[in-house]
């Protein structure tokens, strides 16, 4: 359990590496064309790590006949980075991540709610104890602002 942990951290840190990086990217190409570097370069790394995997075996029938939906999963990543570069030009780094923690703990809780009928109160006291203290932080920091310090 501890390594599958770590994984998880390590890839909240490479989410938010990657998104500075992509973040400069767009400032240097301008955000589509960053964007359409970033999945670019993405969509390369994928075919190579897939052919030499011993696990890669492409099956065109199965791909033909998957169900439109799960298609939408590269339609949903590229709106929200496009959505996450955007955001970036007037956001904290901070800002930017807490809050787009707080839209993927609330997407997962309407998931759970919606598709699973999952729900219960510690999940939606979860997100409003994080978005208290988004206001709260950002309420501080504007008063610190005005006051000088």
């Amino acid at each position: 359990m501890a390594f599958v942990l770590t994984v998880a951290f390590l890839n909240g840190c490479a989410c938010v590496i990657s998104k500075m990086i992509n973040y400069r990217c767009t400032k240097v190409l301008g955000t589509y064309n960053g964007s359409l570097v970033n999945y670019v370069v993405a969509s390369v790394l994928s075919l190579i790590l897939l052919a030499v995997s011993s696990h890669f075996h492409l099956d065109l029938y199965t791909a033909a006949h998957t169900p439109w939906w799960m298609y939408l999963g590269g339609a949903f990543g590229i709106v929200a980075f496009i959505i996450s570069m955007i955001t970036l030009s007037h956001l904290k780094v901070m800002e930017s991540t807490i809050l787009l923690l707080v839209g993927q703990l609330t997407a997962g809780i309407l998931f759970d709610t919606f598709a699973f009928h999952n729900i219960n109160g510690k999940k939606i006291l979860g997100i409003l104890v994080v978005a208290i203290g988004i206001i709260w932080d950002k309420k501080v920091s504007s008063q610190s602002k005005s006051s000088g310090e």
